[in-house]
């Protein structure tokens, strides 16, 4: 399996897309594709191993380097039916998690039903494909998710000066801003009220 440790930083590419599946020729299919486009494409075989992989790197990227967040996936493919951890489970770890959940999720599985894919997206996944559908689809939505992310830094970089820092930090900033000025607005209004002021 390729870890995010064999990826070569600095190296130009579209993006890091971790695709999770437990099937060896599927997971080699969808790798080749997305590497003949120019992603760079880091394998998991279910669930437990890709969370396994994402805390590994991100912990020893971030004793080594600072954030880590430069060195995780920019997108995550993932299949449902896994054993161990299945998709959904995996899923849920990821958005459970303050420095992976900004991370895009495509769930793409055998379990193609409508009411499959309606409950993909109740649990916020950014977008459902089945097995079957052409690999044009999966690249069109691939590259949207993508270029999301792009615009993304573009802003964390303008507001913070770096553009692999989290967006979280900038909203929490807004909150307390947002949050101040709220406060102060109230306090004004108890004083015009009271005739304290004015």
């Amino acid at each position: 399996m390729n870890t995010i440790e064999q990826q070569q930083p600095g190296q130009d590419h579209k993006g890091l897309i971790m695709v999770v599946d437990d099937n060896p020729e599927f997971l080699n299919g969808i790798q080749l594709t997305l590497e003949m486009e120019g992603y760079k494409v880091w394998t998991a075989n279910n669930g437990k191993n890709a969370l396994e992989q994402l805390e590994r790197t991100f912990v020893m990227r971030q004793r080594m380097e600072g954030t880590g967040m430069e060195h995780l996936p920019d997108l995550i493919i993932a299949d449902i039916m896994m054993p161990e951890m299945d998709g959904y489970q995996f899923y849920d770890q990821v958005r459970a998690n303050p420095y992976t959940n900004h991370i895009p999720f495509i769930f793409l599985s055998a379990k193609g039903s409508d009411e499959n894919i309606r409950y993909g997206k109740e649990l916020g996944a950014d977008d459902y494909f089945s097995k079957l559908a052409p690999p044009e689809d999966l690249l069109a939505s691939v590259r949207g998710k993508l270029k999301r992310v792009d615009q993304q830094r573009t802003m964390a970089a303008e507001f913070t000066g770096d553009p692999t820092r989290s967006m979280m930090s900038g909203s929490v900033i807004a909150i307390a801003i947002i949050g101040s000025l709220v406060a102060l607005a109230f306090c004004a209004g108890i004083a015009l009220a009271t005739g304290w002021w004015g």
